[in-house]
């Protein structure tokens, strides 16, 4: 499971439209694109599928294509193929003054499982504190297979205290756990790749029925 509370700034790419859920609700939808870059002068559209259903026929004006736009809500992130799918359940949008410059921020609610082996590496900031960095994966079954998409953590010890004490007894090898914190979302080789600060972290054991 990987999700995140978000406040995303970009553009619309498809224009809205009002569609009826299985229940028969109706809820506005369309695509926005939220431009992010790989620290080179490259970048990639992260293209987003939102939901609103706070919206009548009347606001289908307010969200056509190229208008700037932000947007509020949680966040679901799917595999698809080598790339992701990105779900926005909108809580709120807004299209008056809107920043020109495209971002995500928000907290990102990650269950998953520990790498097989060398599962966390120790490194120094740059002002000489110590974190300990790992990544893990959450899978989910797409068709007949099992995919999987990783996110790298980082985390700090509180001021003054040392490494040991973010190092828990169960962060093992295989080990499941959950972690909330703030998510980073960056493009490698043309790939989105989401990185996590955490804030709090434990152990996850699943409930046998």
């Amino acid at each position: 499971m990987i999700k995140a509370e978000v406040n995303l700034v970009g553009t619309v790419k498809r224009g809205a439209t009002m569609r009826e859920d299985k229940n028969k609700k109706s809820y506005l939808s369309f695509v926005m694109a939220v431009n992010i870059t790989d620290g080179n002068g490259n970048s990639k559209d992260m293209e987003i599928h939102v939901m609103y259903y706070n919206a009548k026929k009347s606001d289908l004006p307010l969200y056509v294509e190229n208008r700037r736009i932000v947007a509020q809500g949680i966040l679901d992130i799917h595999k698809k193929g080598e790339d992701y799918i990105f779900y926005l359940s909108a809580r709120k949008l807004s299209v008056k003054d809107v920043s020109d410059e495209d971002a995500i921020v928000g907290e990102l609610q990650f269950r998953g499982r520990l790498k097989n082996d060398d599962i966390m590496e120790e490194k120094i900031d740059k002002n000489g504190n110590p974190y300990i960095v790992f990544s893990a994966f959450s899978s989910e079954k797409v068709g007949d297979k099992f995919v999987s998409t990783w996110v790298r953590f980082m985390r700090f010890p509180a001021k003054g205290a040392g490494v040991e004490t973010i190092k828990p007894d169960w962060m093992r090898p295989k080990a499941h756990l959950t972690a909330t914190g703030d998510l980073q979302v960056y493009v490698y080789n043309n790939v989105f790749r989401f990185t996590c600060i955490v804030k709090g972290m434990e152990e996850y054991v699943k409930e046998n029925n």
